[in-house]
């Protein structure tokens, strides 16, 4: 049995991109056994994949994650190890890890020092000496030739002769929370638009803005929308709290009731387990580039409409899925958009 470990404790939207790959993994040996490293946030979704035999989640200190770790480093030996979070932590956690093939992505920029230009790569030298296979990731967002991510991951897998059978997102909902939605929920209607607003809408200027909301008014006579929210301060808020209803997850004490008299109803502090199932129920989902919202709907078959400003486009363009039901529409004309 060959025995995998794979660091990946950054956000959630970036564990779904990366879920590929466990698909790939678990097709090309016929018996493997995946450690996955995760972080306390991303664990909430990772549980569910049934690719992964066992969980070890970090904290992303140094010092408690190696007294955490030190039985692995020790005991065990493994095949083959992923670091491809980026993570600093994770580059010298997996130094320490003994195992056959190391794999991971370096990642570069050019930067001007004066009359110069050199490129400073991370990990440094002698970090990188320790990985056997790895890729480059540039992060100057205008090369298109090595900045997707998704497609990275494949070229890793690609280097170890690896098949490649599957590229799309896997996402596995979470079955207690299903029989949350059912017994909360059960009142929504069949058929809804999901927008989704976390704090990247507090960068709108005052145009943006009111065009977003223009737009939500708009939707709303013809469509039943949902809107969800992100943690954090959303200063869209108190002109939402205007026009909907904005339900606190936390706070609610019954089923919640649909009013189709305004076509739309607002939920803050939604379990991202919970959040999913809104997501697999939707029309369409709508967002401004919410890694969750993004990845997970592709897995899920979900059409995805990506609000962004124009200066945007080139650094969403290395998340987007390889297979998805994929739009974009620049908030600047917005008020054009028809869905």
């Amino acid at each position: 049995m060959k025995k995998i470990i794979i660091f990946k404790t950054d956000r959630v939207g970036d564990f779904v991109n990366f879920s590929p790959c466990l698909k790939i993994l678990k097709d090309n040996f016929n018996e493997c056994h995946i450690t996955l490293v995760c972080s306390k946030y991303n664990y909430q979704i990772a549980k569910n994949y049934k690719e992964i035999d066992n969980f070890i989640i970090i904290k992303k200190s140094l010092f408690v994650d190696f007294f955490k770790l030190r039985k692995i480093f020790k005991l065990e030996y493994f095949d083959y190890l992923f670091q491809v979070d980026g993570n600093k932590n994770s580059y010298i956690l997996s130094s320490a890890i003994k195992s056959k093939i190391k794999s991971s992505i370096f990642f570069y920029k050019y930067v001007n020092f004066l009359i110069f230009k050199y490129k400073r790569i991370r990990p440094n030298y002698f970090l990188r000496k320790l990985f056997d296979n790895f890729e480059f990731c540039d992060e100057d967002y205008n090369n298109k030739l090595n900045t997707h991510y998704q497609k990275i991951y494949f070229k890793l897998m690609e280097n170890l002769d690896f098949n490649i059978l599957h590229k799309k997102n896997i996402f596995y909902l979470d079955e207690n929370s299903g029989k949350q939605f059912n017994s909360i929920f059960f009142d929504l209607p069949k058929n809804f638009l999901l927008m989704h607003i976390d704090d990247k809408s507090n960068r709108l200027n005052y145009k943006q803005r009111t065009m977003m909301l223009d737009f939500i008014n708009k939707v709303k006579k013809t469509k039943n929308v949902i809107i969800t929210f992100g943690l954090g301060n959303i200063e869209l808020n108190k002109e939402l709290e205007k026009i909907l209803n904005i339900i606190d997850y936390n706070d609610r004490i019954s089923p919640i009731k649909w009013d189709y008299s305004k076509n739309i109803l607002g939920f803050r502090n939604l379990p991202l387990n919970l959040l999913a199932y809104f997501i697999a129920k939707s029309e369409a989902n709508i967002s401004m580039h919410s890694g969750s919202i993004v990845h997970i709907s592709a897995a899920l078959d979900k059409c995805i409409i990506d609000l962004l400003e124009k200066h945007k486009n080139d650094e969403v363009d290395r998340w987007i899925p390889v297979i998805s039901n994929y739009r974009r529409v620049e908030l600047d004309k917005l008020n054009e958009f028809e869905i």
